[in-house]
């Protein structure tokens, strides 16, 4: 049961040199992403060894391994090229990535994993590294930021997870490098219509990608509600576990401001997950996951009198629970009003 609710306290391994990112470092966080999920790639119950099933190999080789009790994909050959199976074959005109990868650190500058953004032959790609992002594009364009010295520095890039975030709507682009918005282009000259991940491995150096994302319907800043009720994949946990993600914020940050906008609403937080594993573990991790909401937007002002939290488990689908697609949109939290 993977992500419940979707989308990366960094370190999502227990790994050596790990540098986890806290709740208090995405206090400014502003990324939200699409609330209609494309893709999520979902390896939990992948076979250790084979090629991940949700992409297409395009060149080289990838493949799923194990690190520290979670899967991943491992990057094996030098330039592989995999693609998403998205749910639909051709991008909107807007949409949002997200993704965790690894770079050993013995690869000194070099790329780890670059996204590329195609429509026809024309290319947009996002390369992040240790000195800065940078975002290439079409009729030479060309967008770079050096990564903020007080958290990379030098060393600080490798040995651990690193989360970035994307967000294109018309032509507008913007890229996060975990906390940090590194990259706002206006207009990057291109309308994307595919996605390719490319990384270029060395030795038994890792590189690693984790927890790809796919999403559209980007939301507004401020909260709608439907019927009574907000739905959104966008506060994430780690597998089988009720601590809050911190790259959650964005969308927590917007409940907290509505919430002291109309200090006469009244929540009910549900947390959902899909129906993998033990019902009975399922309900209390859906409890654990809702009060953790709970506590967290308490903790960031929001009078507790506003906010009740309940588990329902599996017991509520909103999707089928025989896809990787459905079981992504099952793992939710609901904000009801009471």
């Amino acid at each position: 049961m993977k992500n419940c609710l979707y989308a990366v306290l960094l370190s999502c391994f227990a790994v050596i040199n790990t540098t986890a990112q806290t709740i208090s470092e995405y206090k400014q966080y502003d990324f939200v992403p699409g609330n209609v999920i494309l893709f999520d790639d979902d390896l939990t119950n992948s076979i250790v060894g084979s090629n991940p099933e949700n992409w297409t190999i395009e060149g080289g080789e990838a493949k799923v391994i194990k690190e520290a009790d979670n899967n991943c994909i491992s990057v094996n050959v030098y330039y592989t090229k995999i693609s998403p199976k998205l749910s639909k074959p051709v991008l909107p005109d807007n949409f949002t990535i997200e993704y965790d990868t690894w770079l050993a650190d013995g690869y000194d500058g070099n790329p780890g994993i670059e996204i590329h953004l195609m429509q026809g032959d024309q290319e947009m790609i996002i390369t992040p590294n240790k000195h800065e992002l940078t975002v290439s594009y079409p009729n030479d364009g060309r967008a770079a930021k050096d990564n903020p010295e007080a958290y990379f520095g030098e060393n600080k890039f490798y040995n651990r997870w690193v989360h970035i975030a994307m967000s294109y709507n018309k032509k507008h682009f913007t890229v996060y490098l975990d906390q940090y918005k590194q990259i706002d282009i206006d207009d990057c000259a291109i309308t994307p219509d595919r996605i390719f991940v490319t990384g270029n491995t060395s030795g038994e150096m890792k590189i690693l990608l984790d927890n790809f994302k796919v999403a559209t319907g980007i939301p507004k800043s401020e909260i709608t509600l439907v019927n009574g009720k907000f739905v959104t994949h966008a506060i994430k946990f780690d597998v089988n576990k009720s601590e809050i993600k911190p790259e959650s914020m964005g969308t927590i940050n917007n409940i907290v401001a509505y919430l002291k906008q109309n200090p006469t609403v009244k929540f009910e937080i549900g947390g959902h997950t899909d129906s993998d594993g033990d019902d009975a573990a399922n309900l209390k991790l859906s409890e654990a996951r809702a009060n953790a909401v709970l506590n967290l937007l308490i903790s960031l002002g929001v009078n507790s009198n506003q906010l009740t939290a309940k588990g329902y488990g599996e017991s509520l689908p909103i999707d089928v629970n025989t896809t990787q697609l459905g079981k992504a949109n099952n793992r939710r939290v609901e904000f009801t009003t009471i």
